[in-house]
C-alpha cells in the first residue's frame, strides 16, 4: 500500500475500471457484438467484486479471521467470483463474440469448463503460496499471515482433530514469522502436499472428460480449453 495515495485510489480504481468501456466504445461500437461484450464486460465486474467482497470479508481489518465462515461453499464460491469469472470465462467469452460464436448453449457450455479450469487455477495458487519456492514464483506467500480462506485451511479444517485447529486459529492471521511456521506445521502434519497432488490430478481428469464430451461439436473446439488446461496443469508458479 502506497501511503501517500490514500482515499485517491478509490478515484484511481474508478477511473480504470470505466476506461474498460471507453476503449469499447473507440474500438467495437461499430461492430454488431458490441452491445453483448459491454454487457459481459459489466456482468464479470460485478461478479469479480461480488468474489472480492467474500474474500475480504473472510478476514475483516483489525479483527480475527472469521473461522466460522472458512467452509467449502464460500471457498468454492471465492473461487469462482474472484478467479475464474475474470481470468478465464471473459477472455474467452469475449473471443467467441468477436468471432461470431453468439449460441447462448455454447456460451453456457463454455463458462461451465472455463469455471472449473478456474477454480484448479485457485487450488494451486493456494498451494504455491504455501509451499512454492520464491525464486520460480517471484513472491513470498502471505495467505497464512493475512488468514486468506485459502483451499489449504479449507482442507485442514476437514482433516485436522480440535488440537490442530486450536492452532490453526490461534495463529492464522497474524503477520509474525512463529505463527505462520506454527501453522504450517500442522499442513505438513496433515500431508496437505500430498492432498494437493490428489486434487490437482482429480480436477484435470474431470475437466478433460469434460473436454472429450465436445468431440462431436462443430465450432465449439476443445483446443481452446485444453490449451488453457495443459498451461496450468502441474505448474510451478
Amino acid at each position: 500500500m502506497q501511503e501517500n495515495v490514500g482515499l485517491m485510489s478509490c478515484n484511481d480504481a474508478t477511473l480504470l475500471d470505466q476506461e474498460n468501456y471507453h476503449i469499447l466504445q473507440l474500438f467495437f461500437s461499430d461492430k454488431k457484438y458490441y452491445q453483448k461484450i459491454v454487457d459481459l464486460m459489466h456482468e464479470i465486474s460485478r461478479y469479480t467484486a461480488y468474489g472480492q467482497c467474500m474474500d475480504t470479508a473472510s478476514h475483516p481489518p483489525n479483527q480475527k479471521p472469521q473461522f466460522h465462515l472458512f467452509t467449502q461453499l464460500r471457498y468454492d464460491s471465492i473461487a469462482k467470483y474472484k478467479t475464474a469469472y475474470y481470468s478465464f470465462v471473459l477472455p474467452v467469452r469475449l473471443a467467441m463474440y468477436m468471432s461470431s460464436l453468439d449460441s447462448e448453449e455454447e456460451h453456457k457450455t463454455a463458462e461451465e469448463i472455463l469455471l472449473k479450469i478456474g477454480h484448479l487455477f485457485q487450488v494451486q495458487d493456494d498451494y504455491l503460496d504455501c509451499y512454492g519456492d520464491p525464486a520460480i514464483i517471484g513472491k513470498i506467500g502471505t495467505d497464512i499471515e493475512e488468514g486468506k480462506c485459502s483451499w489449504l485451511i479449507i482442507s485442514a479444517f476437514k482433516l485436522c482433530d480440535q488440537k490442530q485447529r486450536a492452532i490453526i486459529e490461534e495463529n492464522c492471521g497474524i503477520k509474525d514469522g512463529d505463527c505462520v511456521r506454527r501453522v504450517k506445521e500442522v499442513y505438513n502434519e496433515l500431508n496437505l502436499k500430498d492432498h494437493f497432488k490428489k486434487e490437482e490430478e482429480r480436477l484435470y481428469k474431470e475437466i478433460c472428460l469434460m473436454i472429450e464430451s465436445l468431440k462431436n461439436e462443430i465450432q465449439l473446439s476443445p483446443q481452446i480449453f485444453t490449451e488453457f488446461l495443459e498451461t496450468i496443469y502441474q505448474r510451478e508458479k
